[in-house]
């Protein structure tokens, strides 16, 4: 559904990458995730991004703006 909406490119993270429950590797999965947006060229600099996590039992969104 997240596509029909213009200048939405949902991402999924790769369910295969060693996630625990930690906060640090639940950011390296979003470096990772960034890292290809960025590599496609589907985000830059100054961006704006809207992340939902699953941290444990809570789902949480965060809106952040990527640096240079």
């Amino acid at each position: 559904q997240s596509l029909i909406v213009r200048g939405l490119f949902p991402m999924l993270a790769d369910p295969r990458h060693p996630a625990e429950s930690t906060s640090a590797s639940n950011e390296s999965i979003l470096k990772v995730a960034l890292d290809h947006g960025k590599a496609l060229g589907v985000i830059k600099s100054h961006d704006r991004v809207v992340v939902c996590q699953k941290l444990g039992d809570a789902s949480v969104v965060k809106i952040i703006e990527l640096e240079d």
